[in-house]
């Protein structure tokens, strides 16, 4: 009723002027609460969050956060990307696994890319599958590329608040896989307290790459490979940094089982992968096993965060508990003519997170500074090591990319130029 919506404004408005919050919730059914929350929200430039009711209670951390960062709740878009070629059954269950996930309210859209010898079951499925969410796309390449080709056009940031959320049709998701992804961006990637995503510099905060769902069972880069529990592993925090038990840890190996990843890095790494493609020499990385590998996308991913000192943020819960699961089925990898390694489903297939408790164990998050950090091999490490020895790196082989660039007739390949842009401008991370 009218008189109930005038009330509710004036109440609403008063109460918002004498405490200047940085957000209102509002639960998204009460269409007058709604109303007067828009109006008041905009009169007074505070975020407006819309959530179902029933999703309330998984908003318990956002007390937590820095108050600019619940300011920019609505600034980070994120677009879910699924890779897919001709797995329909797999398909139906990641996107059924993606929808029965819980958004907050936010809009997310969906893009769904296939590649060109797809089948008709995989394609009918990605045209058809309702999306209340967001925006859908189907994008069907014209000829076949692969997984290298497939990953690269998968997501194309539309500018620096754009994020984009991987996911090959052989991933299954938490329910709590945004949550926990919403959280990691607002906390880590564009709060003014960990120095904001894409600063005047442009170089990403804290050698920030992208926010792993997955927790690992097996340090893959060494031969032999060998299992690892990272919650052992991790151990406790020291009392300055709260004690107990850390649930969130920084390591340089990207994942490929389900990824948000940063606008500005994974620019920087398709211009990398690109000059890789067409025949700049890369970097040995030390006594890594991605040397060896020939077609994978992760590979030049490795070699940019061994470069760059970067790092992912990682989930850490009991049995490797992750957002996201891999489903270890036949592909251009696993069971691949290539790939002549054993892949076991108890090392790669990890439990979903499904309780709320656990989930709740993320908040209050640490500080970025404060979280353990292991290397390329989960050896532990300080960023400021990743950093230095990236550093060594390029500076030992900035004299082949400038030869080879002069060779090549292409200033586009002079590699240096690339990662110098993703380096911090003034003081390496701690």
């Amino acid at each position: 009723a009218p008189g109930r919506c005038a009330a509710l404004l004036v109440a609403l408005d008063d109460v918002v002027g004498a405490t200047q919050p940085a957000a209102l919730v509002v639960p998204s059914g009460d269409t007058a609460l709604a109303e007067a929350a828009r109006e008041v929200a905009a009169e007074h430039g505070v975020a407006l969050l819309q959530p179902p009711a029933a999703e309330l209670p998984l908003l318990e951390w956002v007390a937590t956060l820095p108050p600019e960062g619940l300011r920019r709740w609505h600034e980070p878009r994120v677009t879910l990307c699924v890779i897919t070629e001709r797995r329909p059954a797999s398909l139906e269950r990641l996107l059924a696994s993606v929808s029965a996930a819980h958004f907050l309210g936010d809009t997310v859209d969906l893009s769904i890319s296939a590649d060109a010898d797809a089948d008709a079951g995989t394609l009918a499925l990605s045209r058809g599958w309702a999306w209340p969410h967001g925006a859908t796309r189907l994008a069907v390449r014209a000829a076949k590329g692969g997984l290298v080709a497939a990953v690269a056009e998968a997501w194309t940031p539309d500018g620096y608040h754009s994020h984009g959320l991987l996911l090959e049709d052989d991933i299954e998701v938490s329910p709590y896989f945004y949550v926990y992804a919403k959280l990691a961006l607002l906390r880590y990637a564009v709060s003014g307290e960990e120095g904001g995503g894409v600063p005047a510099s442009g170089h990403a905060a804290g050698g920030l790459l992208g926010v792993s769902l997955y927790t690992p069972r097996l340090v893959e880069l060494t031969m032999p490979r060998r299992r690892v529990d990272m919650q052992a592993d991790l151990g406790t925090l020291p009392a300055s940094a709260g004690g107990g038990v850390p649930h969130l840890y920084l390591q340089q190996l990207p994942c490929s089982w389900g990824s948000l990843f940063l606008p500005r890095p994974w620019l920087l790494f398709r211009a990398y992968m690109q000059a890789r493609l067409e025949g700049a020499p890369g970097p040995l990385v030390p006594r890594s096993a991605s040397n060896g590998w020939s077609t994978s996308w992760k590979k030049f991913m490795i070699e940019l965060s061994h470069l760059s000192g970067g790092v992912f943020l990682y989930p850490s819960f009991p049995n490797q508990s992750s957002l996201s699961t891999n489903h270890l089925e036949k592909g251009e990898h696993i069971g691949g003519k290539k790939n002549k390694l054993t892949h076991r489903p108890i090392d790669f297939t990890v439990p979903l997170l499904l309780n709320l408790s656990d989930l709740r164990q993320l908040w209050p998050p640490q500080p970025l500074d404060a979280l353990p950090v292991r290397d390329l091999f989960t050896r532990p490490t300080r960023r400021s090591e990743l950093h230095a020895r990236g550093i060594e790196a390029i500076a030992a082989h900035r004299g082949v990319w400038r030869s080879h660039a002069r060779e090549a007739a292409a200033p586009a390949l002079r590699l240096d130029r690339i990662l110098e842009r993703l380096l911090p401008a003034t003081t390496a991370p701690r």
